[in-house]
């Protein structure tokens, strides 16, 4: 399993630009093979974050969801607009136990 987790912080007033875009990629990619789980969410202590997180069954499906045409056009509109940073990570994930 691939664990994805991370944030990127947009300028002021530029999360509006994404967050229709983004609802309809999460839509999306909901229905991809080998997605198990993917979310992004606007952080509530700041409204210029989002969050990301995403479950993958394997380095395949990820490596297809970033060529899904929906996913190439996000990309075009993220490239577009204005960020001040990000961190998002990759994990392989071998173990997995449910804490709740």
């Amino acid at each position: 399993m691939i664990i994805v987790e991370g944030w990127i912080k947009f300028a002021d007033g530029e999360i509006a630009r994404v967050k229709t875009p983004a609802m309809q990629a999460v839509s999306e990619t909901l229905k991809e093979d080998g997605c198990l789980h993917y979310c992004m969410a606007i952080d509530i202590d700041d409204p210029n974050l989002i969050r990301i997180s995403e479950r993958w069954r394997d380095e395949e499906a990820l490596a297809a969801h970033f060529t899904a045409p929906h996913m190439v056009e996000f990309g075009k509109l993220l490239a577009s607009v204005k960020r001040e940073s990000a961190d998002v990570r990759a994990y392989s994930a071998e173990e997995v136990r449910r804490l709740m």
